[in-house]
């Protein structure tokens, strides 16, 4: 018996009763697999997570719908852990109430048919089918992602954003319905799969004007103006198309609100109004592009220094410096392995945090790739290179390198 889908009669039902016709044991200890006669709770499917809530106030955790044979089943994970051993009240024939969560069913039909209004303007303006939908809302920020297969610049996302908003405005009605053999045949409606039977539509707009029609199993909104605003985020060049983020209703709120902060604890750092905060960050990096040259050109003098009270030896030398970079620390290695005769060995860091190193010869005889297994054991190090010079990373501590380098 396939279970009835009260989420296609009625999306905004969040509260609900139905008849347990079956029961068994999770894949857990405190779990069981709850099957209804009727469900308002939506299954995972159509690009999303199934809807969250209770069972006779116990947590449901996943709504699975089956396939083949028994195709049409919907089965309910409830964890029963809270009930401590105690008998659960899901025995065949019983009685039991649903809840959802309905702000985050709202939130997620404000998301999909969002996504439907953008989908169905892409496809009119560029013909651009929808070839991936992920509607993501586990962790602390909410991701809505389409794929389209063609490109779009910043400026076509910009108009598209502006047409469905409007669309929103204009308070449409979204209606599902099954329609049809027959009819649904005359229907150009937009589908990832070459479907024959049991087919959804979703349609926004009236039935003489449809902004977009679109085979669908998941809920929706009645009018669209209950999506609230549609923002399209980011977007990258994808599989030869296009993946583009965005947000709608109650996620796309959250998500200005959380920028909004940033924007201003960034323009009161920087001492600016939040309208100039790309002025004042140009003039940070300005700022401190001009440091790092005033930085650059001390440090140059302080190796300089350094260099010149390194006395000669036939020996191998280590020097250390915490602050070194990349390109500071082979400058430093340059000026300096002309000073021994064996080995020459920078490195920055700390005890705590471990030491970067690069590693020259002053012997031209030496060859150091040679050497890299005995020098990565020596100071539990991880690194390579050539015969000439080695680099890496390594957490042996100041007095174990000096000590090493005093037996080369």
């Amino acid at each position: 018996m396939k279970t009835i889908r009260l989420f296609d009669q009625n999306s905004h039902l969040y509260t609900f009763s139905a008849t347990v016709l079956s029961v068994e044991a999770g894949n857990t200890p405190d779990t069981l697999s709850v099957v209804l006669d009727a469900t308002a709770f939506f299954p995972e499917g159509g690009g999303q997570y199934p809807d969250k809530g209770t069972l006779a106030d116990c947590p449901v955790t996943d709504v699975q719908e089956t396939s083949g044979i028994a195709a049409g089943v919907i089965t309910h994970t409830v964890s029963i852990s809270h009930l401590a051993g105690e008998p659960h009240p899901f025995t065949p024939g019983a009685t039991v109430t649903g809840k959802l969560d309905a702000a985050t069913r709202l939130a997620r039909m404000q998301n999909h048919s969002g996504e439907h209004i953008v989908s169905g303007i892409i496809h009119r303006l560029y013909g651009y089918k929808n070839v991936g939908f992920h509607l993501g809302d586990r962790g602390d920020t909410p991701d809505v992602t389409l794929d389209f297969d063609g490109v779009l610049t910043r400026e076509q996302l910009n108009a598209i954003e502006d047409e469905a908003n409007a669309i929103v405005t204009a308070n449409l009605p979204v209606t599902a319905y099954y329609p049809a053999p027959e009819k649904l045949a005359a229907i150009p409606y937009r589908a990832k799969l070459d479907l024959t039977e049991g087919v959804r539509i979703v349609r926004i707009g009236t039935e003489d004007d449809p902004k977009d029609l679109c085979a669908c199993c998941a809920p929706h909104v009645d009018h669209t103006g209950e999506i609230g605003i549609i923002k399209l985020l980011d977007f990258i060049h994808y599989k030869g198309g296009v993946r583009i983020h965005m947000l709608c209703g109650s996620w796309a709120l959250h998500d200005y609100r959380r920028r909004y902060t940033a924007v201003a604890a960034m323009a009161t750092a920087m001492s600016v109004k939040q309208a100039d905060v790309t002025v004042g960050f140009d003039r940070m990096q300005a700022e401190i592009e001009e440091k790092k040259s005033i930085i650059s050109a001390l440090r140059g003098k302080l190796e300089t220094c350094t260099v010149a009270a390194i006395t000669p030896t036939q020996g191998s030398l280590c020097l250390f410096d915490e602050g070194l970079e990349a390109g500071e620390m082979r400058r430093l290695l340059n000026a300096a392995v002309g000073k021994c005769g064996r080995l020459c060995g920078i490195f920055s860091g700390n005890h705590e945090s471990g030491y970067r190193y690069v590693i020259g010869r002053g012997d031209p005889t030496i060859d150091l790739k040679q050497r890299i297994k005995e020098i990565n054991t020596a100071l539990s190090a991880k690194g390579g290179g050539s015969s000439e010079m080695l680099q890496g990373s390594c957490t042996a501590t100041k007095a174990q390198i000096e000590a090493f380098f005093a037996t080369l």
